[in-house]
């Protein structure tokens, strides 16, 4: 009897721990799928891309990822139920509330807000990538369980790293399978990055992670080995890549890691004996790297000066940006909005006309470009946050995980200050805050906001898939790009109505990229639809009204309908120019554009007036002499026409310009000096046509 009683209260007492336990394996099931969907983001980030759209690489990583976070979000939003909503509170905490808010608040003072919340085409860094970030951040600090399953990311971070590797050494080897028109992959692989400077960082990153767990992380000899072959494997693409930033970043990881180390493992001898080791390979190794790599010789470039003067134009700007706008800067990830303003002319002579730049290339000075002082202190407030907790655990036995990341993110910030972000590398710094959050979880303060409420699991399970399903609406960027870029192959193909077809889905599906209604113009003008092609235009404008290349093509239209004498249409035009001027005033090409406006409705004054804008800024373009001589002549100023001739063939060495000169000459009657100019065409090119039909018209001698 006694013995059944007993069996019944056990009975009941496993019951009642069945219950007591459930909600906790609930609990894991959903950390788990949250830190799965978290992984699944970095090979993402890493490994995907789409030949078949016009932005091959940062597009198809931002969409894909954009509609994952969905899932992540779900995920979270089931734990925070069920644990109830508490907020951390803790140096490494707070500073990045700081940083979060601190971008929201500058995307809402953003000079162009579109492109403070999705980003400028080609990077999509804008607000709502940085939420996907700080989204991924908090769902490691989440469900990692520091440190339990910080391996889960580190195994995902060199699976995708090693198949990143394989298809660079494919590229390098001549045996990859896309066709680029742009690059080739055999100089300089670019993997699955789509940049070499990009993949050179995350090479960086990724053997300074390895060195770091091979320094503080206790692991089995075989997975030490097999730690140690991805170092060597990154470093040997690293020094096939070229990139200099990279150097820089492992310079910054081992800076990290050396001070690291040693209050790790204590000052004894043997350490010490280790540590000396360690900088004695290290410095042989940067010999062999400077004497016998491609790397070496780019960095000794460096040395002599070669390839510096466009940096220090860039950062140049970017500095005369944030005294412009100390305290807030010009807006998140509103760069390329203001650069074009602050762009020298000089910058052109040295990387060539209408280029521009959508980051300065160094990571403090973009911060404090674009959210001013209060962005950077946010910023450094958290690096510095993150090394002090760094610094604080270092001698805990489960702190490899956030020392790890501590030398992840030196490396990854050191190669940052000569390098520009992209969406394949700019998660690297979120995920290793990930990390740090996660370790600063367990001893952090916490207020609670939301008490826990238990959830059916069919509620959870709606809750997770109604948000999943938001995904959905996430990939029409995808179809808008792809559209452009078949609008953009039927206008080189002139295949005018598939190309106004491809450029009207595609803003009808984004209506908000300025591009997709550019090129929307430039369809319909080979309809030709002038008026349609006006309206895109200035769809384009408003929407981008940096770019000085949609004013001109404005502009262009403006001078068709001048041209019919619709009322108001000249001044329309010249508005446009005026815009286009306003907006990048180093560029040559807005004042010669304007110039051929002015000229071709016989304002040949103002024509003059700008082309010689044009020739101040960038004298080496035959082109500019040519229409400013013609508006001189049109006045009946021959004497202005040959002189404006003679400064053009003085800096250029043109001989369409003797030509145009040994014309004006003969009109003139100076026929003896147009024959010298001949002659010294012909002595330059025998076979010239116009110049010897010109000598023929009025005799060699």
């Amino acid at each position: 009897m006694a013995d059944a009683r007993a069996a019944r209260r056990a009975a009941r007492a496993s019951k009642g721990k069945a219950r007591r336990d459930r909600p906790v394996g609930r609990g894991v099931f959903w950390r788990e799928l949250a830190l799965v969907l978290v992984c699944a983001e970095i090979a993402i980030f890493v490994l995907a891309f789409d030949p078949s759209v016009l932005n091959v690489f940062d597009l198809t990583k931002a969409s894909f990822t954009h509609a994952l976070a969905w899932g992540v979000l779900g995920a979270l939003v089931v734990i925070a139920f069920g644990d109830g909503v508490r907020i951390p509170v803790s140096p490494v905490f707070l500073a990045f509330y700081a940083v979060v808010a601190v971008e929201a608040l500058t995307t809402f003072t953003a000079e162009n807000q579109y492109v403070a919340l999705y980003g400028e085409v080609g990077r999509y860094l804008g607000l709502t990538t940085h939420a996907v970030l700080a989204l991924l951040a908090v769902a490691i600090a989440v469900s990692v369980d520091y440190p339990r399953r910080t391996s889960w990311l580190a195994w995902t971070i060199a699976a995708a790293a090693t198949l990143a590797g394989l298809y660079a050494v494919q590229q390098a080897l001549g045996r990859d399978p896309v066709q680029w028109v742009d690059f080739d992959p055999r100089i300089r692989p670019f993997s699955t990055f789509g940049n070499a400077d990009f993949y050179g960082q995350f090479l960086a990153v990724v053997a300074m992670a390895c060195a770091a767990v091979l320094v503080f992380a206790r692991q089995r000899l075989w997975l030490v080995g097999a730690v140690a072959l991805l170092a060597v494997f990154n470093v040997a693409l690293m020094l096939v890549v070229q990139t200099r930033g990279s150097f820089l970043g492992i310079v910054a990881g081992a800076v990290v890691i050396a001070p690291l180390w040693l209050r790790r493992a204590g000052l004894s001898r043997r350490v010490l004996v280790r540590f000396a080791s360690a900088i004695a390979v290290a410095a042989v190794a940067f010999v062999v790297m400077l004497v016998a790599t491609p790397l070496g010789s780019r960095l000794l470039d460096i040395g002599r000066g070669i390839g510096l003067r466009d940096r220090v134009l860039l950062y140049q700007s970017a500095f005369q940006m944030f005294l412009d706008h100390p305290f807030l800067g010009v807006g998140f990830e509103n760069f390329a909005v203001a650069y074009p303003r602050y762009q020298q002319a000089e910058w052109f002579a040295i990387a060539g006309l209408n280029t521009t730049n959508t980051s300065a290339h160094d990571w403090v000075l973009h911060v404090a470009a674009t959210t001013g002082i209060v962005g950077l202190l946010a910023n450094l407030a958290l690096l510095a946050a993150f090394t002090i907790h760094a610094w604080r655990r270092a001698r805990d036995p489960d702190a490899a995980g956030v020392l790890v990341a501590l030398a992840a993110i030196a490396a990854f910030y050191g190669s940052g200050l000569v390098l520009p972000g992209a969406q394949s590398i700019q998660w690297i710094p979120w995920i290793c805050v990930g990390v740090a959050l996660a370790s600063e979880l367990r001893s952090a303060r916490v207020v609670t906001a939301l008490p826990p409420i238990r959830l059916p699991a069919i509620v959870r399970l709606l809750i997770v898939a109604g948000l999943a399903s938001v995904a959905f609406g996430q990939l029409g960027s995808i179809e808008a790009n792809r559209a452009a870029k078949g609008a953009q192959g039927a206008l080189g193909a002139a295949n005018a109505s598939r190309a106004v077809e491809l450029a009207r889905t595609a803003t009808t599906v984004d209506p908000g990229r300025a591009v997709y209604w550019n090129d929307l113009g430039r369809s319909l003008e080979l309809v030709p639809d002038l008026a349609g092609a006006r309206s895109a235009y200035r769809q384009a404008t408003s929407r981008s009204p940096y770019t000085p290349a949609f004013w001109w093509n404005l502009g262009r239209m403006e001078l068709e309908f001048a041209k019919q004498n619709e009322p108001g249409a000249r001044e329309a035009a010249y508005e446009a120019m005026r815009r286009a001027i306003a907006a990048d005033p180093q560029n040559p090409d807005s004042f010669d554009r304007f110039g051929r406006i002015q000229f071709a409705l016989t304002d040949y004054k103002g024509a003059i007036e700008s082309e010689q804008r044009a020739i101040e800024l960038f004298p080496t373009i035959p082109g500019y002499y040519s229409v400013a001589s013609e508006a001189a002549r049109q006045l009946r100023d021959n004497d202005a026409a040959i002189d404006l001739l003679r400064r053009g063939i003085g800096v250029t060495d043109s001989n369409d310009l003797r030509v145009a000169l040994a014309r004006r000459l003969i009109e003139a009657t100076r026929l003896p000096e147009a024959r010298q100019v001949l002659r010294d065409a012909l002595a330059k090119d025998p076979a010239n046509a116009a110049a010897l039909d010109l000598q023929k018209q009025i005799g060699a001698q």
